[in-house]
């Protein structure tokens, strides 16, 4: 090897010695996630719960109504409100004799109607020839002239069977009591969908704000009360 190519080898080597090392990539930054501070969450307050007592509905009694100024009211037995309903079903045969009572005393008997299309008052319970008929909502006093039949029939007691009684009943009996005429409900001529609504319906018939006959007092005036269709005579 020549002298010329020994000195430029060396000068190569020493080169690349010195150089400096090739520059390494840095790693990309790592994000790190900051906690942030959470709300403390607060637990509402338990509340104790006191007990729900449940009032006591009192008894129904036996009621002797006078023929002159009685009416039997029958509310909305239909097709489109009774037979879906097992408990209404079942208290058409009380109902029907009822009716009978009331006929055979030749007490006036009222019915109603829903606004239904294509429903009919059941064949157990229905009107004869000159038995009149309303038809409205749950109150039978609204947009119809229930209270000028009673009126032209001199009517002073009411007798209400029909359902729902969370509904029609509840509502027209409390119409009847602010319209000065006193109320006595079957109750067992009255049905809703379940028997809660009913149970509650008796409470509340009973307690109605300004017409109250908590102690269920046969007759008491322009108040309902709580009879069954058994106990009911009109004499």
């Amino acid at each position: 090897m020549s002298l010329r190519r020994s000195a430029t080898l060396v000068l190569a080597f020493l080169f690349a010695a010195c150089a400096p090392p090739p520059a390494v990539p840095s790693a990309a930054p790592t994000a790190t996630a900051t906690a942030q501070p959470t709300a403390a969450v607060t637990a509402a307050p338990a509340t104790a719960n006191p007990a729900v007592t449940v009032p006591t509905i009192p008894a129904a009694v036996a009621v002797e109504i006078p023929v002159k100024g009685a009416a039997l009211l029958v509310l909305d037995i239909t097709t489109a409100i009774c037979t879906p309903r097992p408990p209404c079903v079942t208290s058409v045969p009380k109902i029907a004799a009822l009716i009978k009572k009331a006929r055979d005393a030749k007490v006036p008997v009222i019915y109603s109607e829903t606004t239904t299309a294509g429903a009919s008052i059941l064949p157990e319970v229905a009107p004869q020839a000159g038995e009149p008929s309303v038809k409205s909502s749950a109150d039978k006093f609204f947009n119809t002239n229930l209270d000028q039949l009673l009126k032209d029939r001199a009517v002073e007691n009411a007798v209400v069977v029909g359902s729902a009684s969370n509904g029609a009943v509840l509502y027209t009996a409390f119409g009847l009591n602010l319209r000065g005429y006193t109320a006595v409900v079957a109750v067992d001529g009255i049905s809703a969908n379940v028997d809660w609504p009913t149970n509650f319906v008796e409470w509340q018939l009973l307690n109605q704000p300004g017409f109250t006959n908590a102690e269920n007092k046969p007759l008491d005036k322009q108040h309902v009360t709580l009879s069954t269709t058994d106990k009911i005579t009109f004499k």
